[in-house]
């Protein structure tokens, strides 16, 4: 079990101390009884999973109705989204001129096609190969921030590495093996979040500025650092702090939104129209906000209308992320990841139902919902919690091919 002390500037925020002082200095706070740092523990099991992932889609590509489909694993892995990313990397954001209708090349953001056209030109390197590096070293980036990130809140390495292996094998988590922009936002905005609770501003609204460029969800990290600053603000106000301790977070909450403001007034001069990226995502890619009315209706359809498989699987993911949601408030986390959280949640949920199996994807980068999970299987022994995280990993694995290879939904 663990002590609890305060970190200074989160608010009150509960923080732990591990109740051992003596193996604290002997191996420092990451130690693990392996004797290898945290980090690579949690790099290796998400390496792990991603790997049983990809064995098991290869696998199942070739037998039963997914051989009838005659996928391959690299087309399985360049599938759907990748097609628009290889585009973009290759030609840039080119549409018809005039055509408005025709424009949904600018949904997707310029951050993760640059970082694939930065290592395609080497020899022997494709776009796709490129893109699968990218996404690679991005997911292995995002696995060592996030169980740092659970270390610096928990203090507890068990919690930590079960917080990644969660999140790895989450409903839609098939993504972070395909050329998709999840797991570069994730590295981006885990980092960001460890910085922010280390007090790093100018760090944190660095990787939010590059998050920017890699979706809209680094609105939620705006909004993190809007308020991690504000309660700072108040705090050294109060005191009455000198400058020297209040501007780093008053530059951080400024600078932070420039990365998504700067790729949404590129598209509004690109298209001549203030709202273009809003405008195309609801006109050409049917994505708008409805406050969620949409996504109850389907989630009302499937239990009154006799549903589909794939209709129940995602609505049970999405039912799971919201009972998560309110379960990880719970936690005696800064008050401002619990905000991160939130508008995360609520950004996959309350945006129309027409791409509703993308939903459990939008949802990654909440990856504090794993916490309370964590925290409940952490007394299981490990033999047990490997074979657990093993068979999800396959049921992962299946959530994902089935929709995308049989059902045709993209992920």
């Amino acid at each position: 079990m663990s002590r609890f002390g305060l970190i200074p500037g989160t608010a009150g925020a509960a923080a732990p101390v591990s109740s051992d002082p003596a193996a604290a200095d002997r191996h420092g706070p990451a130690a693990t009884p392996s004797g290898l740092p945290l980090p690579v523990i949690g790099v290796l099991c998400y390496a792990g999973i991603r790997t049983l992932g990809l064995v098991i889609s290869a696998f199942a590509l070739r037998h039963g109705k997914y051989r009838l489909r005659h996928w391959p694993l690299l087309r399985l892995l360049s599938a759907s989204d990748a097609g628009h990313y290889r585009a973009i990397a290759a030609h840039g954001y080119t549409y018809p001129a005039g055509q408005l209708a025709h424009a949904s090349v600018f949904a997707w953001f310029p951050g993760y096609p640059a970082a694939i056209d930065s290592i395609a030109w080497l020899p022997g390197v494709t776009l796709i190969g490129a893109g699968l590096i990218v996404t690679a070293v991005a997911g292995i980036a995002a696995a060592w921030g996030l169980v740092t990130l659970g270390l610096k809140l928990t203090g507890d390495p068990r919690v930590s590495v079960l917080m990644v292996a969660i999140w790895a094998i989450a409903p839609g988590s098939l993504v972070l093996s395909m050329v998709y922009a999840e797991a570069l936002f994730c590295a981006l905005a885990f980092w960001a979040l460890v910085a922010l609770v280390d007090q790093r501003w100018l760090t944190a609204a660095g990787l939010t500025i590059v998050a920017g460029t890699v979706r809209s969800t680094a609105a939620a990290l705006i909004a993190v650092i809007a308020v991690a600053a504000l309660v700072a603000l108040i705090q050294a106000w109060r005191s009455r702090q000198p400058i020297a301790a209040w501007w780093r977070p008053l530059v951080a909450a400024v600078l932070a939104p420039l990365g998504l403001l700067g790729y949404l007034g590129y598209v509004a001069l690109a298209t001549h129209r203030l709202d273009g990226w809003f405008w195309i995502e609801n006109h050409t890619c049917h994505m708008t906000f409805d406050w969620g009315v949409s996504t109850l209706r389907v989630a009302k359809n499937m239990f009154l209308d006799g549903p589909s498989v794939a209709q129940v699987l995602v609505v049970l993911a999405i039912v799971a992320a919201a009972v998560l949601t309110l379960w990880s408030l719970t936690e005696r986390i800064p008050l401002y990841l619990h905000v991160y959280t939130l508008v995360v949640v609520v950004m996959a949920l309350t945006t129309s139902a027409n791409w509703i199996s993308s939903k459990p994807r939008f949802l990654l980068p909440a990856a504090l919902l794993a916490l309370p999970l964590a925290r409940l299987a952490a007394p299981l022994r490990t033999p047990v919690l490997v074979g657990l995280i093993a068979v999800l990993a396959v049921v992962s694995t299946w959530f994902g091919l089935y929709l995308l290879v049989l059902t045709g939904w993209a992920p």
